[in-house]
């Protein structure tokens, strides 16, 4: 019984020596034991290191054992300590079960505990508290240490609550992975095989309170224990002082060791100090011999020369940085005849490089292994049951039957699917009962037959899933009746099968990862499902508490990987990777994003809480401090690797396109190697690039699109590869098409035209205007007769129309009373107003504002608003002599919302006002580009009509006017008089005034200041102000002829099937603002031939004056 050490730096030969030793002496002493223990991760690679360095090649007598495989071992042996295990997958299900249970009783953590991922952290501190030996006594200790007006305090009493009850959980059925090693401690001493056998320890960093327990028995059992421990040389191993040094870790693990052995009465042997230099691994590359001697190191000199071995790149972001260190692996084994599995990588962060490597990795053909446990969370299958158990939860939302309908194991095509989709959205279907009964209402323009497939598919839809539903809707459910109706459900769904179909084409693609995946997530499942019913089957749960238990249960479940084959790059993170034999390695990811990165803790619990414990006495995992030294520990053991070449990349930018910066480590090695120049990977030339064909197209596209070196040979050289090669023919010839892709003629034959839109088609202004917008979203309109998908939701374009029926159907009223507008008390206008709603809303044939009480409270909202508008509209035409005369006035192109007229004498003024619920402003300027040509055009109407009910009177058109229904905010006041005045002077007509003969008269009376019926304002001498919104009667009736020329010009432009894209733009205002059609009319500024047509901001006189010139021009 004696403990001895290995002591030795990185490279040193400590494994090598240990496992020399112990082959040897199982060979000479067959009847004896040898235990090798590692951390688990390393189990099998130090299984092949053992088998290959024995002279017989064969370990009989000698386990590989990582620290739970021992504990089963003597288990197995003594026949006890045989308590099933809770692995985490139980132990996350167990505590979002007490969690649920206790959430009255917690403080701090009652609002966090349902969130996904927060049970994890909470199992993590519990598993934290076991191997530390933190118990409830201890808990209790630090808080009557830090009070009651600490947060900590309420803190650590809902973490002491949680951890009492899950141990009482537990008691006497199960035991936790931590634990473990307590059971093995109590058994030990009963394992003859234990007391005939030597333990070797290698590949720790250092030890928990636990297993340094275990540790102290196996000393006073086992025939000797040999620990290696990697130190400097020129460092004491046995004087720990703080934990804030590089070999910290050794150290402590050394100082404690020795004082387990000193209390045991146990013989501590010489130890065995590799210091031979050069080191054996760093014989050919003296750069690195040098790296494992300075790195982090006080004591050291810089590297005179420029390192062969070590190299430092930067690329522009994580997905070039991968790219580039891939293309210098493929260098190496093409130029060196490195096999792939002398090579290995580490990133950072393989959450953030994963995807990057794996992708440039398949681009350059190169085999990988990925050394990390895929989660399942996001596994269609998993998706699958989680999407499911929404559906039902939910009462069948639209979300989450389509949800559950597009996991791709619905009974459906895609084409049905969205068809199904388009009904829902349109007509609103949403609750299991709509489900359930007959769908009979139609979408616009949908035929009967179309509406039979639907309900064809709702039956399939609801038979297939109406036995679960039942189970799963009732009220009083156990946890085991869920998961029984469920697992019915899938195996009624064969879904074993579909899965094993689905594994089965993933491996006929090569895909390894996703082939293993889809072969084991059926069985962790169904492994998940037996936890369910084992631990908690009678639990009575409601349907969403099951939901989170799974999610629990399943964020802990991960897809094991497959083993790495005889010839692959190995790639991995720091922590958990053990790279072996490897010549070369490549380090990504060295900013400062993840070198520190984060080591502060912020979660359970934080770096202040932490400190807490410590003042206690009582240790936990390494703090934030600590972790930056562990971190550079790390670093060295990682970085010290390779026998020959070293590589570290790092980026300039996130992946999100943020500057980022190198890290210390970047610092660190040109502080140590002078000489060191870093590569820019965006400055290397086409030929110093490493190329396969796929990698290689990008750099064929970019020379096609002129950012490459296009005036070179190796451009060129590239080019003629690929055009000698036969099966890239078509995919050279789609580039060169693409390359020099140019807008295609947009234009449709006249023949072609007067086929889709009719030789004599209605001028409609709204379709006049949109043509003048864009002549391709006229096209899509009004030819392909194109269509938005019919939502079941209220919007802007449903409130415009309730608002304009309510506002006739109040006018009507209101002439049928024969008192007129002004005439009416406001409790007869407000009764109107109410009737006129409801009337609207009732007529309007739409149920959505039904639909929920939101929209509900939009009829109300209406109701005021039109309250308001009312108002507005009566205050405005006690203004002058104007008095309505029609209201929805139809005629040849149009509908026009309101004429007023004033008879003089032998006059007739006319006004026209057309109600607008959005911040429509009359601008000539769009006037003149067709883009508002509405007003003008309905006057022009107005007139005509008005001349033939009056045909022995003179028409005289006053003006056109937007009046904007809205309930505005002013600032509030005490004089009412003055509110009503700010709140007019917003609800005020917007438009232009005609001032032939007395329309401004008979507009407005008052002839002073800001006109609340119209656009205009008086000066002080009653002149009309600059700000006025006028013209004379002869450019009014100028801008009237416009319109009318300009619908007849638009009119022959779209017979003549010109289809152009090409938007108006304005400044910052365009065309394709709120066209519907901007996603799909392929409309590209950065393709040639594709550009806006500008137009100008025209004053008043500027627009007249062309206008006068363009009538000019047509006259001649």
């Amino acid at each position: 019984m004696a403990l001895q050490f290995i002591f030795g730096g990185s490279g040193s030969g400590k494994s090598t020596y240990l496992y020399n030793k112990i082959t040897n002496e199982a060979e000479k002493h067959p009847d004896l034991n040898y235990m090798v223990l590692v951390p688990e991760q390393f189990t099998m690679q130090t299984q092949k290191d053992l088998v290959f360095m024995s002279r017989k090649h064969g370990i009989m007598n000698i386990d590989v054992l990582s620290f739970v495989r021992l504990s089963h071992r003597i288990f197995e042996e003594t026949g006890k300590g045989q308590i099933p295990i809770l692995d985490d997958e139980g132990k996350n299900l167990v505590l979002r079960k007490i969690a649920g249970d206790s959430s009255l009783e917690l403080c701090m953590l009652k609002g966090n505990i349902k969130k996904l991922g927060y049970i994890s952290e909470v199992k993590s501190v519990i598993s934290e508290f076991t191997q530390y030996d933190i118990g409830i006594e201890e808990l209790e200790r630090v808080m009557e240490s830090v009070g009651t007006e600490s947060s900590l305090y309420y803190k650590l009493k809902d973490m002491a609550l949680l951890y009492e009850r899950f141990q009482k959980y537990l008691q006497n059925k199960y035991i936790t992975k931590e634990e473990l090693l307590d059971v093995l401690c109590r058994v030990a001493e009963e394992s003859e095989l234990l007391k005939k056998s030597t333990v070797v320890l290698d590949g720790f960093t250092g030890f928990t309170p636990v297993q340094n327990r275990l540790l102290e028995k196996l000393l006073k059992i086992c025939r000797d224990v040999i620990i290696t421990v990697t130190i400097d040389e020129r460092e004491n191993p046995y004087a720990y002082k703080h934990p804030y040094q590089l070999f910290a870790m050794s150290k402590h693990t050394v100082s404690t060791l020795m004082d387990i052995a000193k209390l045991a009465n146990v013989e501590v042997k010489e130890p065995v100090c590799l210091k031979q230099r050069p080191f054996f691994r760093f014989r050919k590359a003296p750069g690195l011999e040098f790296l494992e001697k300075s790195l982090f190191r006080s004591f050291r000199e810089d590297y005179g020369t420029e390192p062969e071995e070590i190299e430092i790149h930067t690329a522009r972001d994580p997905g070039r940085e991968a790219l580039a260190a891939v293309g210098e692996i493929r260098r190496l084994i093409r130029k060196k005849q490195y096999r792939y599995r002398e090579v290995g990588v580490i990133v950072t962060d393989m959450e953030a490089y994963g995807d990057y490597l794996e992708q440039a990795f398949r681009a350059y053909d190169i085999p990988v292994f990925m050394d990390k446990k895929r989660n399942i969370l996001l596994n269609s299958f998993v998706e699958y049951i989680r999407s499911l158990l929404a559906m039902i939860e939910q009462n069948f939302t639209y979300d989450s039957v389509f949800r559950f309908l597009r996991t791709g194991y619905a009974p459906f095509t895609n084409e049905e699917i969205d068809a199904l989709e388009n009904y829902v959205v349109g007509i609103g279907v949403k609750g299991y009962k709509r489900w359930q009964e007959r769908f009979v209402r139609r979408t616009k323009g949908m035929k009967e037959e179309e509406l039979e497939r639907l309900n064809h598919l709702r039956v399939v839809f609801v038979e297939k899933i109406d036995g679960l539903a039942y189970v799963l809707r009732q009220r009083s459910k156990t946890v085991e009746d869920i998961t029984t109706a469920l697992y019915e459900f899938i195996a009624g769904e064969k879904m074993q099968e579909v899965l094993k179909l689905q594994e089965e084409k993933f491996q006929e693609r090569g895909e390894l990862a996703l082939a293993r995946e889809y072969a084991q997530v059926y069985g962790i499942v169904m492994d998940l499902f037996d936890k369910f019913v084992g631990l908690l089957g009678d639990e009575k749960v409601s349907l969403e508490e099951y939901e989170k238990l799974l999610d629990a249960g399943l964020a802990e479940a991960k897809v094991g990987v497959i083993p790495p084959g005889l010839d692959q790059v190995l790639v991995g993170d720091m922590e958990r990777t053990r790279l072996k034999d490897v010549k070369a390695l490549f380090f990504l990811g060295a900013n400062d994003t993840y070198l520190p990165g984060a080591l502060m803790r912020t979660g359970l619990p934080t770096e202040r809480d932490r400190e807490q414990f410590e003042k206690e006495k009582l240790h936990l995992t390494p703090g934030g401090r600590e972790q930056a030294y562990v971190q550079k520990f790390y670093l060295y053991l990682n970085l010290t690797k390779p026998s020959e070449r070293l590589y570290i990349y790092y980026s300039k930018m996130s992946a999100d396109g943020k500057s980022i910066r190198p890290s210390y480590l970047v610092q660190e090695m040109c502080s140590l190697y002078p000489g060191l120049k870093i590569v820019e990977e965006e400055e290397k030339t086409l030929r110093e690039r490493e190329m396969t064909e796929r990698t290689a197209a990008a750099d064929l596209i970019d020379g096609l699109r002129m950012k490459s070196e296009t005036a070179g040979s190796a451009w060129l050289e590239l080019y003629n590869w690929y055009k000698s090669r036969q099966e890239w023919a078509d995919k050279l010839a789609a580039l060169l098409e693409a390359a020099f892709y140019r807008r295609p003629k947009d234009a449709i034959s006249q023949r072609a035209a007067r086929t889709l839109y009719g030789e004599h088609f209605e001028d409609s202004i709204t379709r006049m205007e949109k043509f003048s917008a864009c002549a391709f979203a006229h096209f899509l309109t009004y030819g392909l007769r194109l269509r938005e998908r019919q939502e079941y939701e209220f919007q802007a374009l449903d409130m415009g129309n309730i608002f304009h029926s309510a506002i006739e159907r109040y006018s009507k009223k209101v002439q049928a009373s024969g008192r007129g507008w002004t005439g009416l008390a406001k409790k007869e206008q407000e009764q109107l107003v109410a009737e006129s709603v409801e009337e609207a809303v009732a007529g309007y044939g739409n149920s959505v504002l039904y639909s929920s009480a939101r929209n509900e409270y939009m009829i109300i909202r209406m109701t005021k608003m039109l309250n308001r508008t009312v108002w507005a509209l009566t205050r405005q035409l006690e203004q002058g002599d104007f008095v309505p005369e029609s209201y929805e006035l139809r005629f040849g192109n149009g509908k026009i919302d309101r004429v007023d007229t004033c008879v003089d004498k032998d006059e007739v003024y006319v006004k026209i006002v057309d109600y607008k619920t959005g911040m429509t402003a009359f601008d000539i300027s769009a006037l003149y580009y067709g883009l508002q040509l509405q007003l003008m055009v309905y006057m022009d109407a107005a007139v005509e009509l008005t001349r033939k009910k009056y045909p022995q009177k003179e028409v005289i058109p006053s003006g056109v006017f937007y009046y904007r229904i809205q309930d505005p905010l002013v600032d509030k006041t005490r004089d009412r008089k003055e509110l009503d005045e700010r709140l007019l002077r917003e609800l005020r007509p917007d438009g232009i005034v005609s001032l032939e003969k007395n329309s401004l008269l008979h507009l407005d009376h008052s002839f002073e200041g800001e006109s609340l019926a119209a656009p205009i304002k008086f000066n002080k001498n009653k002149s009309l102000a600059k700000a006025s919104k006028t013209v004379s009667g002869e450019e009014f009736r100028t801008m009237t002829e416009y319109a009318g020329r300009k619908v007849a010009g638009l009119h022959e432009r779209i017979l003549t099937g010109e289809v152009d894209v090409k938007p108006w733009r304005q400044g910052k205002k365009t065309g394709c603002d709120y066209c519907p059609y901007k996603h799909v009319c392929g409309f590209d500024e950065t393709i040639p031939g594709y550009n806006y047509r500008d137009i100008e901001k025209l004053g008043k006189e500027e627009a007249l004056a062309k206008m006068k010139a363009q009538k000019g021009e047509d006259q001649e």
